[in-house]
């Protein structure tokens, strides 16, 4: 079966410095994907590449659908939500207006209304919080607020950069059982970019490794976890 998302040969670029070198990688149907690597390997920047925001090089194709031409917007509707690292909250607005933001290509205002409530059921603070500002927030409530705007618009893949960045570890549980409940119930298609290789491992079924903008290595989670020079290598574990 074609993979849902696949990536041959890209490469990007901040302005002159090419940050990615030819990057192979698939994301299957109903997977979890994880792209592991140490700070400054390029693993933001390929998310970001995918998501049109560097200048890039090479094949994108979702659902055999080149995106390499495309604008972030366009990509957007065509199903892949990403969640940044640092959240991304629209601070100065309410968490129900945020949500709303994720609605923004929903035209059906029962639906839009109905997908908000589905977002409040998987993350029962922010019902509570809905009138509040998101800039007041807590941490963990800010990236919940980010992952419930990035499915509000139904994505067939979502992006994840670090999401359990500076939370506390009952947080994180919280957050990462939704994801493998997306995933599993729903069958969320997800590229995971985590910087806790064990965390993102326990619910990935493949896994890519990067350093200095190259994989260095691709195969399921499991062979990973069970390849002790790989992780000292790459993971410090």
């Amino acid at each position: 079966m074609t993979p849902l998302l696949q990536v041959k040969n890209l490469s990007a670029s901040y302005g002159a410095i090419t940050v990615l070198h030819g990057i192979d990688l698939d994301v299957k149907r109903g997977s979890v994907t994880a792209l592991l690597g140490a700070n400054g390997a390029g693993k933001t920047s390929a998310l970001r590449a995918i998501c049109g925001l560097l200048t890039r090089k090479g094949s994108i194709e979702l659902d055999g659908r080149p995106l390499t031409g495309m604008g972030t917007e366009d990509i957007a509707r065509l199903g892949i939500s990403h969640v940044p690292d640092g959240r991304g909250t629209f601070t100065h607005l309410s968490v129900e207006d945020n949500l709303r933001l994720g609605g923004i290509f929903q035209k059906d205002k029962k639906q839009l209304a109905s997908d908000i409530e589905r977002m409040y059921e998987y993350f029962p603070i922010l019902k509570a919080r809905r009138l509040q500002q998101a800039g007041l927030l807590s941490g963990g409530e800010q990236q919940m607020l980010a992952v419930g705007r990035a499915l509000m618009s139904h994505p067939r893949l979502l992006l994840l950069d670090e999401p359990s960045f500076g939370l506390a570890p009952k947080v994180v549980a919280e957050i990462f059982a939704i994801f493998r409940q997306l995933n599993e119930e729903e069958g969320l298609s997800i590229l995971l970019v985590e910087q806790n290789a064990a965390l993102a491992l326990e619910i990935a079924q493949e896994a890519y490794l990067i350093e200095t903008g190259r994989i260095v290595f691709s195969g399921s989670a499991a062979s990973v976890q069970n390849n002790e020079d790989i992780r000292r290598a790459y993971l410090g574990g």
